[in-house]
């Protein structure tokens, strides 16, 4: 498998696959981008909310649980400024004894009142009323230190954990003309039953927690046992804070001072309560938008399918079309868009058929023109093969005829123009030959086979050479790759190219050809190198064309079609043929050939 097939590439799916998948993407993006933005708006929204009711909350417990501080402290109050009391005071315990116990009994309203003692001014216990049930363990000093109460004054005292109950005192004093003379200190019993904080919770709402604490942090309780407080600081009253809850939720509170009191209350809510029905918004969104999503990629599936459909159709026509049958015709059922590039199409393939019937008339008629211009040239080729020879055999035998007979009686002009037209018909003969061989080369069948050209190259130099054994050029040979070529037209670019680069360095004193190769990518380039009298590059465009030759007869002899031949058996192999020379510093002429990779 190659590298990459496995992977999944948009570019090879169908329109009818890439339709359903885009709409399914912008649906599902959509949705997305919805319900996150649905969701934090709401969030936002409810959360502020949340904490509006949160803090109203608490501001209404908070003023509940001041009135209530405010009722209670009116009755001890009340009690501490009876004149049978201070009476008692004064008197050190002599007079009112009666009067002051039967008042400290009746503030044992309940079973919360487990103790009611009247101090003197030395806070000593004078008198304790006959209906107190515990005694608090608690020095009266610590008492009065962390509940400083004036003259006249009532106040609630911060809560005690005293053998895992709490309790807390209310602590009025009893001045005679602005000065205290005894305080009367009542302990109650901090307990509330858990159907009664479950009732106090459901009207404050679904989730809500209530704490009581001390202003100290030293005792947090939710009104049924102590426990782990939460992180509030004092001087931050009033504001919201953020917590975990011991059961790991997160939570936000806010607390309030208790007028009258050393105590805070403070009320937090479940964070994932206050949400629960933005959460369950979102569900319905995600649900109602995977509904809609379905829906759309089924209809976008039956949407590219009827766009698909005449598409595939116009497919096979087209297909049918470029393999000549020219019958097949689209059938068209809609008048929207795809309809009118059906009636198109149609109409196109008709046109197309009417074209290509004329273009087979013309081809036949052009096919039958060329027969009879080919036919025209074989004529022609069979004249010039035949009934040109025969008078160019005629001159050059009379000539030679004449030349035997008559050879020292005549004059040297004589014998001069004698033998130029021996030459000259010659070179005639050879001409047609030359002109003969390139009008076949067209017709020759190309048969391909693996040449070893540094045999071929070998072969041609030696033959060369031995037809000319006055010639002492000096021949290089490299080591040649071999090509896949037509040999016999390849020996015949060889012998004409070697031939003219030993007769072009002919002239030289040491005249010296060299034959090589360059490697490429995708050819073979051989070349055929001489340091013979070279020529302008000014005219190397003519030097491939027929008749074209950049040197006179009288330097050198030719007929000037050898490099067009040339030049033709390399465009039959696809190839490539030039030349790069300079005046009296020799020639190179260059050719390339395909490789074949099936041999490599």
């Amino acid at each position: 498998m190659k590298a990459g097939t496995g992977r999944f590439s948009f570019s090879r799916l169908s329109i009818q696959q890439r339709l359903p998948l885009l709409i399914c993407t912008l649906l599902l993006s959509a949705i997305v981008i919805f319900s996150f933005a649905t969701y934090y708006g709401l969030k936002k929204a409810t959360l502020k909310i949340g904490k509006e009711r949160l803090h109203s909350l608490t501001d209404q417990l908070s003023s509940i649980l001041g009135q209530s501080a405010q009722a209670l402290l009116g009755t001890v109050r009340a009690t501490a400024n009876q004149s049978f009391v201070k009476q008692y005071l004064k008197s050190e315990g002599k007079e009112s004894h009666l009067e002051t116990l039967q008042a400290l009994d009746k503030l044992n309203r309940d079973s919360t009142w487990v103790s009611v003692e009247l101090l003197d001014s030395n806070k000593t216990r004078v008198l304790r009323s006959d209906k107190s049930t515990v005694n608090i363990k608690v020095h009266i000093t610590d008492v009065l230190y962390f509940t400083p109460v004036g003259p006249g004054a009532c106040k609630v005292g911060k809560i005690y954990n005293l053998k895992g109950s709490m309790y807390y005192p209310t602590i009025a004093t009893v001045t005679d003309n602005n000065r205290i003379i005894g305080y009367i200190i009542c302990w109650q019993l901090l307990k509330n039953s858990p159907k009664a904080v479950e009732q106090l919770s459901q009207l404050m709402g679904t989730g809500a927690t209530l704490y009581i604490g001390n202003t100290d942090g030293s005792l947090w309780t939710n009104m049924i046992r102590p426990v782990k407080g939460p992180p509030v600081r004092m001087n931050h009253i009033g504001d919201f804070i953020e917590y975990d809850s011991p059961r790991g939720q997160k939570v936000i509170a806010t607390a309030q001072l208790i007028a009258n009191t050393n105590w805070v209350v403070l009320v937090d809510f479940s964070e994932e309560t206050m949400l629960a029905g933005t959460t369950s918004f979102v569900n319905w969104i995600i649900i109602v938008g995977v509904v809609l999503t379905a829906i759309g990629i089924l209809g976008a599936w039956i949407m590219s399918y009827n766009i698909t459909r005449p598409l595939n159709q116009l497919t096979d026509a087209a297909t049918a079309i470029s393999k000549g049958d020219f019958s097949y015709a689209v059938k068209v059922y809609r008048n929207d868009e795809l309809g009118q590039l059906a009636n198109a199409f149609n109409i196109m393939a008709e046109q197309v058929h009417l074209m290509h019937q004329e273009l087979e008339d013309k081809v036949k008629e052009r096919t039958a023109q060329l027969e009879n211009v080919n036919k025209e040239l074989e004529a022609f080729s069979y004249s010039v093969s035949h009934d040109l020879r025969t008078p160019l055999r005629a001159i050059s035998g009379y000539s030679i005829m004449l030349k035997e007979d008559y050879d020292g009686k005549l004059d040297a002009e004589a014998d001069r123009i004698i033998h130029n037209i021996i030459t000259n018909a010659k070179m005639m003969g050879q001409l047609i030959d030359d002109l003969l061989a390139f009008s076949r080369l067209s017709k020759k069948e190309l048969v391909r086979t693996r040449v070893d050209m540094q045999l071929l190259a070998t072969t041609v130099v030696n033959e060369l050479l031995q037809n000319n054994p006055e010639n002492k050029c000096q021949v290089n040979i490299d080591v040649l790759p071999p090509a896949d070529a037509d040999q016999g037209m390849i020996k015949q670019a060889l012998i004409n190219l070697v031939n003219n680069a030993i007769k072009y360095s002919s002239k030289k004193a040491d005249p010296n050809i060299e034959i090589g190769f360059k490697d490429e990518d995708s050819t073979t380039i051989y070349y055929i190198k001489d340091n013979g009298v070279g020529f302008d590059m000014a005219y190397a465009g003519k030097l491939f064309g027929v008749f074209q030759r950049l040197h006179s007869q009288e330097e050198f002899e030719g007929t000037g079609v050898g490099l067009a031949l040339v030049k033709r058996i390399i465009d039959r192999h696809n190839g490539e043929i030039w030349a790069e020379a300079l005046e009296n510093k020799g020639a190179t002429f260059y050719f390339s050939l395909p490789k074949n990779t099936d041999h490599e």
